[in-house]
């Protein structure tokens, strides 16, 4: 049966998980305005057919207006607003300033927040059961020492949609939540210079016990127990096409840490990392 055209709007496209939902929901016969900040992946993006790359630093209010206002020119509605662009967020509290955790909270949570609250009136006008997505992590279902700016960011995104979707439910706005598991993408590739000057740092108490954490999201061995983008496609597809979506989707591999970690006591888990920090 032939699907009915949709208008769906994607942040962060250039890669990864968000890359796939572009070229694959375009695939699928749907007009998709795929969100980048560099020319050349818009350019990149536009070349397919059924995607108009648009230049969307969600961090920008004046190039999510602009974004809005093009896409109220074009086609006067959207149906589909799927907030994907993120970034890693990790290193031990004391020795991250404030102005990164700003970063991390800014890509992460604010500038999803404003993007919703920008589109909304277009999602509104939608007469085809009209969604929004937002791609969170598993790490919004535990704390791992180290990562704290991250897990802020996602814990922050799970509450907000949560709110969100009690608030839109009278008015017919479906809001879902995605949680990738281990999901092959560019985010530690994109950070491991960072991780390398991190692991330099001087006068800290944190640095000797935080790098062995981390080494093993820096320098894992591929990715052969990590899973295609197509799964979050997959459960982006559920969420699109059935009348009835799921609040949650946990596509990928299941981690360790949100296997236990989200499933046993806080004191269990206390107990555990003091173990951990001690080898």
């Amino acid at each position: 049966m032939k699907r009915e055209q949709l208008v769906v709007v994607i942040s962060g496209a250039s890669t990864g998980i968000g890359y796939s939902l572009a070229t694959e929901l375009a695939a699928d016969g749907n007009e998709v305005y795929a969100g980048a900040r560099k020319e050349e992946d818009i350019e990149k993006l536009s070349a397919i057919p059924n995607i108009t790359g648009i230049k969307l630093d969600i961090t920008c209010p004046e190039q999510i207006q602009e974004a809005v206002k093009k896409i109220e020119n074009e086609k006067g509605h959207v149906d589909v607003l799927i907030n994907n662009a993120g970034v890693t967020g990790w290193g031990a509290v004391m020795d991250r300033d404030m102005d990164y955790f700003r970063k991390v909270l800014e890509i992460n949570f604010f500038g999803h927040v404003q993007t919703i609250k920008a589109f909304y009136p277009l999602v509104k006008k939608s007469v085809r059961n009209p969604i929004i997505i937002n791609v969170s992590s598993q790490a919004g279902n535990y704390a791992f020492p180290f990562w704290s700016a991250y897990h802020s960011s996602k814990w922050a995104i799970e509450a907000f949609s949560h709110c969100l979707r009690r608030e839109l439910q009278p008015y017919g706005i479906r809001v879902a939540i995605v949680q990738p598991g281990a999901i092959q993408s560019q985010a530690f590739i994109k950070d491991i210079g960072d991780f390398e000057r991190y692991k330099e740092t001087r006068n800290s108490d944190f640095v000797e016990y935080a790098v062995p954490m981390l080494e093993a999201a820096f320098h894992r061995a591929p990715i052969s127990k990590e899973k295609t983008p197509l799964l979050v496609v997959n459960s982006v597809r559920h969420a699109i096409y059935r009348k009835k979506n799921a609040i949650y989707y946990q596509p990928g591999r299941r981690l360790v840490p949100d296997f236990i970690m989200a499933k046993l006591p806080y004191k269990a888990v206390d107990r555990i990392m003091a173990k951990m920090l001690r080898r």
